[in-house]
C-alpha cells in the first residue's frame, strides 16, 4: 500500500497568509517577523499571537513529517535524507529563535495574568520550561544531531542475509523465530544478529558522534551530563530521575521473578535442559499464529475491530486507509520500525510500519491506530504546545488501544484456541516487555553519565545491565554477539531516552483494562476523555482523568502483576 499526500483535502488556515509556501525561508521568516512584530493588549490578542504561531508551527511540522515519511520509506535512497535535512537545516531550524521570542512575548506580557488559569497555566509551565532551556548556539548542534540520527535507519535498512536460498532483511529474518524448528531457530537468529555484528564498527562510530553532540548541548545549556539535561528538556515534571531508578528495582523485584517462572515452564515444554536467545518467541504449542494473508485483510480486519470498540474510531482508520495514508508491508530498502504521524493539516495521521504477517503485526497496528485516534481527538486544539503530549501520555493511548481491542481479536482468530493463544501472549508480553524496558533506560542512564567511555566498556556495561533483569536465557559462547544487543533498539539511536515512558504507559494501559473488565463503558469513556485532552493537563491529572493512577511503585506493580496472572488463568 503506497501513501499519498495528495488525497486528503486540506484543514484551510485562519490565520496564514494566503500562497504562503512552507517550504521557502523567505516566506516562512516573513510570517514570523509579522508574529513577532504584534503587540498583545489584552488575553484576546495573546492568545491570537499564540494560536496564529502554532498554525505556522504545525505546517512547518507537517512538511517536515511528510519528508520523514518519504525518507524511511526508501530509506536507501539518498536524496530523500537529503531533502529532509536540507528542510530541517534551512527552514525548520531556524525558525527556532523566532519561537523562543514568541515565548518570551506570551511570558512576559502582563496580559498573561488575566488568562484563565484552569485552562492555561499548564501552558505557562511548559513555556517557562522552554525558555530556560533555548540557546541559541544549540540549533545547529541539534540539525546535525537529526542528520546523523537518520544514518541509523539508512545503515539498517540495507542489511539482509542469505537464508534458505533468498536474501532477506532483519525483519523477515525474525519470523523464523517462530519456527518450530529449533535448528532454523538458531540458524535465523544468528544470521539477525551478525547483521548488527558486522555493522559494529560503523554503528560504534555513529553512537560516538550522536553522544559527543548530546554532552555539548547538555553542556552548552549548563548541564553536567545529558541525562539531566534530557530529562527537564522531555518536560518530565511529574517525575525525577531517582524516580526512574525505583522504577527499574520494582521491574528487578517483580517483574524479573515472573518472567523467570513463565521462562521455566517455556524449557518444560519445549523439553530443553537450557533456554537460548532464539527459544525465547517460538509458540509453546508449536502453532503459529496466522492472522493474515494479505495487507488489504490485515488492514480491513483492524478497521472492523476499531469499528467494534468505537465507530468514530473503524471510521477514522477507514479513511486513513482509503487515503494511502498506510505502509505497512516489511521490504528491502525500508527503514525498521514503525510509527505513527500525525498531519495537522489534514486532520489525520500516517501509520508507517513493516509487516511480516506474525501476530506482532497486529499489535503494531492496533498500537499506532492508538496515536491516530489520539491525534484525531485533539485535532481541534488550536494551542500547538497543547498538540504534543509527553510519551507518558502519547504511549497510554496506544498500548491501551492494544488491549481494549482484544475482545475482537476474534476477526483474525477464528478458531478459539488461537484466540486464547493471542491474548495470553499480549497479556504476558505487557509484564514481559518490562525488563527490556528497563534494560534500554538504565544503558542510557549509564552512557551519559559515564561519558568518557570506550566501546568496549559501553558493550561491557549493556552485558551487565542485562544480566540484571533478565530471567534464565543463557548466552554461553554468545558473548560477542549479546554486546551488540542494544544496536538493534532504534531509540538508542534516534531519541535518547524515549524509552521508560512505554514502561510507565504499560502500566497505566493494564490499569485501563483492569478498568474495562470491571466496567467497559465508563472505561472507554474515560480512555475517550483523556484522549480529548491532549497535554493540556499535567501528566498526573491526565491519568486521573483516563481514571487511572500515575504509579510505578512496587506494590502497584504487585497489583498489576497479580491482575495479569488472574488473567491468564481464565485464558487456560
Amino acid at each position: 500500500m503506497i501513501f499519498t499526500d495528495k488525497k486528503l483535502d486540506k484543514i484551510p488556515f485562519k490565520y496564514l497568509s494566503p500562497g504562503l509556501d512552507i517550504t521557502s525561508w523567505e516566506d516562512v521568516k516573513a510570517e514570523l517577523e509579522k508574529l513577532t512584530a504584534m503587540i498583545p493588549v489584552n488575553p484576546e490578542t495573546l492568545l491570537t499571537i499564540m494560536e496564529h504561531a502554532s498554525e505556522l508551527s504545525k505546517a512547518l511540522v507537517d512538511e517536515l513529517s511528510w519528508r520523514y515519511i518519504r525518507m524511511t520509506l526508501n530509506a536507501d535512497k539518498e536524496e530523500l535524507a537529503n531533502a529532509y535535512n536540507e528542510f530541517n537545516a534551512n527552514v525548520f531550524a531556524p525558525c527556532e529563535p523566532y519561537r523562543f521570542r514568541l515565548q518570551q512575548i506570551f511570558y512576559n506580557s502582563p496580559a498573561r495574568k488575566d488568562l484563565p488559569k484552569d485552562k492555561y497555566e499548564h501552558l505557562e509551565k511548559i513555556i517557562a520550561n522552554e525558555i530556560e532551556l533555548f540557546r541559541e548556539e544549540n540549533i545547529p548542534l541539534k540539525v546535525q544531531e537529526q542528520e546523523l540520527a537518520t544514518l541509523y535507519g539508512a545503515a539498517v535498512s540495507k542489511m539482509s542475509a542469505l537464508f534458505e536460498g533468498e536474501e532477506r532483511t532483519p525483519a523477515q529474518l525474525s519470523v523464523f523465530l517462530k519456527d518450530p524448528d529449533r535448528t532454523k531457530r538458531e540458524q535465523a537468529w544468528l544470521l539477525l544478529t551478525n547483521c548488527y555484528k558486522d555493522k559494529q564498527a560503523e554503528l560504534d562510530k555513529l553512537f560516538d558522534d550522536l553522544k559527543a553532540l548530546r554532552m555539548q548541548i547538555a553542556a552548552n545549556t549548563g548541564f553536567d551530563n545529558y541525562r539531566d539535561y534530557m530529562h527537564q528538556s522531555m518536560g518530565r515534571f511529574s517525575y525525577s530521575p531517582e524516580d526512574i531508578y525505583k522504577f527499574h528495582d520494582a521491574v528487578e523485584k517483580v517483574v524479573v521473578p515472573f518472567c523467570g517462572e513463565l521462562n521455566n515452564e517455556r524449557k518444560e515444554v519445549l523439553g530443553i535442559d537450557i533456554l537460548r536467545p532464539w527459544d525465547t518467541s517460538v509458540d509453546l504449542d508449536g502453532k503459529k499464529l496466522k492472522p493474515f494473508e494479505s495487507i488489504d485483510e490485515f488492514v480491513s480486519k483492524a478497521i472492523r475491530i476499531e469499528h467494534k470498540v468505537k465507530p468514530d474510531y473503524g471510521i477514522q482508520l477507514e479513511m486513513m486507509k482509503n487515503s494511502g495514508m498506510l505502509d505497512l508491508e516489511n521490504r528491502k530498502g525500508k527503514a525498521p520500525g514503525g510509527y505513527n504521524s500525525s498531519i495537522y493539516g489534514l486532520g489525520s495521521s500516517f501509520i508507517f510500519m513493516n509487516a511480516v504477517k506474525l501476530h506482532s503485526d497486529v499489535t503494531t497496528l492496533l498500537h499506532e491506530a492508538g496515536h491516530a485516534m489520539h491525534g484525531a481527538a485533539s485535532k481541534d486544539i488550536a494551542i500547538d504546545y497543547y498538540c504534543n503530549p509527553p510519551s507518558e501520555v502519547a504511549e497510554l493511548a496506544s498500548m491501551a488501544m492494544e488491549l481494549l481491542t482484544m475482545d475482537y481479536w476474534d476477526e483474525y482468530y477464528k478458531d478459539e484456541a488461537d484466540l486464547k493463544k493471542a491474548k495470553r501472549d499480549q497479556l504476558e508480553g505487557t509484564l514481559t516487555f518490562l525488563p527490556w524496558c528497563m534494560t534500554v533506560d538504565a544503558f542510557q542512564h549509564w552512557v551519559y553519565l559515564n561519558p568518557e567511555h570506550t566501546s568496549d566498556e559501553r558493550r561491557n556495561a549493556f552485558v551487565d545491565i542485562q544480566k540484571r533483569f533478565s530471567a534464565g536465557v543463557d548466552w554461553t559462547g554468545l558473548e560477542e554477539l549479546r554486546k551488540v544487543r542494544w544496536m538493534q533498539q532504534l531509540h538508542i539511536f534516534e531519541v535518547p531516552f524515549y524509552y521508560i515512558e512505554y514502561g510507565m504507559a504499560q502500566l497505566g494501559a493494564l490499569a485501563i483494562y483492569k478498568n474495562y473488565r470491571e466496567d467497559k463503558d465508563k472505561a472507554l469513556q474515560q480512555y475517550q476523555d483523556f484522549l480529548n485532552l491532549g497535554y493540556s493537563k499535567p501528566v498526573r491529572e491526565i491519568y486521573r482523568t483516563a481514571g487511572i493512577s500515575f504509579d510505578f511503585s512496587e506494590s502497584y506493580l504487585s497489583e498489576l502483576v497479580d491482575f495479569v496472572k488472574a488473567e491468564l488463568a481464565l485464558l487456560k
